[in-house]
């Protein structure tokens, strides 16, 4: 109701300003029944009229010199200082400038304490003694604690602590903010009634929004009548729930909406009865958004994920999948944490596959390990199983398994000393490649132990020992058991223009195998010593480079190794390749992989790198590198058969990097043979990469390789882009074709439209996993509401995984 308006003196007998002790304290303390004490006020004179009665209850005064609110004639005070830096929830930490001041979320309401005092400012006051009612005008500011109440007028009870304003009421307290045209509001209890509302909460998440009526209720539970709720910042309402009722617990971090529907603009999408969605990042059970896609495979395609909150430590997702060329398809992942570590379990089944029905149960199943214990006991388990060779082709990597050609089976375990470390683990592969057969396939290991010593140091002396036992399984080809002892010595002496490492090796090798080859021994050893030496000098100039100065330098490099010859034909290839041959193998003792081969070396590497610096931020601006190797004697040791390499140089390698200036970078590196009349570039890699820092990325790169064989052979161009056209469109593609099959590998193309709060993006793409395949065609659509979910296929997935350096700035 409107308060009274203060009575007036007659015409000449205004008082002069001066200050008076009046009854009406500056500060209204609701834990006491007396005044908080006097305060002298400035009083400017009142209206004309009579003075009032002595006896009068009430004293009314025109306070001056005291602050008045600012004018509220729009919104802008409902979002000043509360920056919009990210739509919807948010992902961690915390919100700029310092603690959350969650607007949802447990705790986000300012805790109700009668003991915290009420500092009361308004142009006029009138203060009722016998009901202890202070009715406020004009530039009304009630303060409790972290909580302030404007308005143009209002009344506020002592003994409730109920204020009833009207009049552009602003309400504040920490994570939300709330304008309307009344409220009734109990400052002890921090519950009341809102109308005609607009809001504005921060902190987990960014909302806003407009209310009919809103109810604040005890529980830190607030209802909102005929409500439009948005996570898109002001000036923007791109996407909108519209719904009748609205509850947003902020005890369970749920909003639940009844009769509710999806706006896009003004555009009605979908109505729902209810709705139930999360307000902040806590987990909790509950139907998460269908995924929708199609594809040649599966058909029409729709996941009906739902999560389960088992435990704070143990969650689940299940995922029911309809495919209407394949059936159901019942999927589970399974996650667990404790003191230890963590452990996920994803598997997925189809019971009866309507296009393979001879095929019978369809499978597949991945479980990963990672613990400590005790601070020494390492655990780490990764298994990934499918029934059949087809599995991951016919129904995605839902797995999320690194190959899917040898699907890894491994566990493992580490203990770790002062001193000296000991691991062991035992490993299999699944190999689904069709076609491949059995002798072809990788061994298992069954198990490996591993004893690893602490570099022992003598000054500069540095000395390491390893031990490894290893038991290779294939019953297909030779198997048995490998062990092997490394030991070595180095000396490096360092300076700032340059260092000289000379290091002394021992492999120890002894087999003992089964299903060997007639005449082949069951029993074979080795004792092989080596001796490398790298050096290099590190020649600096200060010069310009279009007009800034920049640091040149010239690394000449030597690397020296000797090792003799020992006949190891006979031994199996249990871990051993050839090494892939690069500027960085030039420099490594050992030219095969593993320890089934050691190569006899007599050579000597010469390698020469230049690099420019910029002299004001370090960057590396220009590196080339180019080296080879100088062979004193033939190469007897083979992966197979006895033939020497009788080259007296190898392949020249090299790299080259330019980074001219920010977002750009190009690369490339070859491998040339002159010893060859045809096909001497043996390998080439060309790179650009344009990624700028405002979303747009443009990868293009060409790579060859002649392979030691036809199947190792290919040649590939690859283009990945993702490139905005205006603020809220932008395309995204990749093309990656194989020059050497003249076909495509894989092909997507797509676009990808709007803003903070919300995203589309339709893709359609095409692949093939081998050569002979036929591929297959899919058409994604996905649909991203900032703080709601995403409907549909999860295309940013595929690109972050396809287009290097994808990602986006939800602002």
């Amino acid at each position: 109701m409107e308060p009274p308006r203060p009575p007036a003196w007659p015409p000449g007998e205004e008082p002069e300003s001066t200050h008076l002790t009046l009854p009406i304290p500056v500060v209204v303390d609701p834990a006491r029944q007396d005044y908080s004490g006097p305060s002298p006020w400035v009083l400017p004179p009142l209206d004309r009229a009579s003075p009032p009665a002595a006896d009068t209850p009430r004293v009314d005064a025109a306070l001056g010199a005291l602050p008045v609110a600012a004018p509220r004639d729009d919104y802008e005070r409902l979002y000043a200082g509360l920056p919009w830096d990210q739509c919807g929830l948010r992902v961690a930490g915390k919100r700029p400038g310092g603690k959350w001041g969650l607007g949802v979320g447990k705790g986000a309401k300012p805790a109700a304490d009668a003991q915290v005092p009420v500092e009361v400012v308004a142009d006029r006051a009138d203060y009722d003694r016998d009901r202890e009612v202070v009715q406020l005008q004009g530039g009304v500011v009630i303060i409790q604690g972290d909580q302030r109440l404007e308005a143009d007028h209002s009344s506020y009870d002592r003994k409730s602590g109920v204020a009833n304003a009207a009049g552009k009421v602003y309400l504040d307290y920490p994570g939300a903010r709330l304008q309307a045209d009344t409220a009734n509001y109990n400052l002890q209890t921090k519950q009341g009634q809102l109308d005609d509302v607009h809001y504005r909460l921060s902190g987990a998440i960014n909302v806003r929004g407009t209310a009919a009526t809103a109810n604040l209720l005890p529980g830190e539970i607030s209802r909102y009548r005929d409500v439009v709720y948005t996570t898109c910042p002001p000036g923007y309402s791109d996407w909108s729930i519209r719904a009748r009722d609205l509850e947003l617990n902020q005890v369970e971090g749920m909003g639940t909406a009844r009769h509710a529907r999806l706006q896009l603009g003004d555009l009605p999408l979908i109505y729902t009865p209810y709705l139930r969605f999360p307000i902040d990042n806590r987990r909790r059970s509950g139907f998460l958004i269908p995924q929708v896609g199609s594809g040649n495979n599966t058909g029409t395609d729709i996941i009906l994920p739902y999560y389960w909150n088992i435990a704070p430590n143990l969650d689940a997702t299940l995922y029911p999948r309809y495919m209407s060329t394949r059936g159901l398809m019942l999927g589970a992942q399974i996650r667990g944490l404790t003191k230890f570590g963590s452990a996920e379990y994803t598997g997925e089944v189809l019971p009866h596959d309507d296009e393979n029905p001879q095929a019978g149960v369809r499978w597949g199943q991945r479980l990963t390990e990672s613990a400590v214990f005790g601070g020494r006991w390492s655990t780490n388990i990764d298994y990934s199983a499918v029934s059949d060779d087809e599995f991951l082709t016919d129904f995605g990597n839902n797995l999320d398994i690194t190959s899917l050609v040898n699907l890894v089976q491994r566990g493992s375990i580490t203990y770790a000393a002062k001193g000296y470390s000991v691991s062991g683990w035992v490993q299999n592969f699944q190999t689904v490649a069709p076609g491949v057969l059995p002798i072809n396939r990788p061994y298992e290991q069954r198990p490996h132990v591993q004893l690893d010593l602490t570099p022992l140091r003598w000054g500069p002396a540095e000395f390491t020992f390893q031990d490894q036992y290893d038991y290779f399984y294939n019953p297909a080809k030779v198997y048995g058991s490998r062990n092997v002892l490394l030991s070595s010595l180095r000396l490096p002496l360092r300076r700032s223009f340059g260092y000289v490492i000379p290091q002394l090796r021992l492999y120890a090798t002894g087999y003992a195998l089964d299903n060997e080859a007639p005449g082949t021994p069951a029993q074979q050893s080795f004792v092989i010593p080596s001796l490398n030496l790298d050096t290099g000098l590190i020649f600096e100039r200060d010069t310009n480079w279009f007009g800034k100065s920049v640091l040149q330098t010239l690394e000449p490099r030597l690397y020296y190794v000797l090792t003799p010859y020992a006949d190891q034909s006979d031994t199996p290839l249990f871990d051993t390749t050839l090494l892939t041959f690069s500027y960085a193998s030039l420099f490594r003792p050992n030219r095969f992989t593993g320890y089934d081969r050691i190569g006899d070396e007599n050579r000597l590497t010469i390698g020469l790198t230049s690099r420019t610096l910029g002299g004001e931020d370090g960057r590396e601006w220009f590196r080339a590198s180019l080296g080879q190797i100088l062979y004193f004697a033939p190469r007897r040791v083979q992966l197979t058969g006895v033939t020497a390499q009788e080259n007296s140089s190898s392949s020249v390698a090299g790299e080259l990097s330019v980074n001219p200036a920010a977002g750009w970078l190009a690369r490339a590196s070859f491998q040339w043979d002159p010893h060859l009349a045809q096909n001497q570039w043996e390998q080439r890699v060309l790179q650009l990469r344009y990624a700028p820092g405002d979303d747009r990325v443009v990868n293009l790169s060409y790579r060859y390789s002649l392979g030691a064989s036809e199947p190792e052979r290919y040649e590939n161009a690859d283009l990945s882009f993702r490139l905005p056209l205006t603020p809220r469109v932008g395309v995204v593609g990749r093309w990656l074709y194989s020059l050497l099959q003249d076909d495509t590998v894989e092909a997507f193309a797509g676009i990808e439209f709007g803003r903070c709060c919300w995203r589309v993006r339709l893709l359609g793409r095409h692949l093939k996993t081998s050569a002979t395949s036929v591929g297959n065609t899919s058409v994604m659509l996905e649909l991203e509401l900032a703080g709601l979910g995403s409907f549909g296929d999860k295309i940013d997935k595929l690109l972050e995984q396809r287009i290097y350096g994808y990602g986006y700035d939800s602002d």
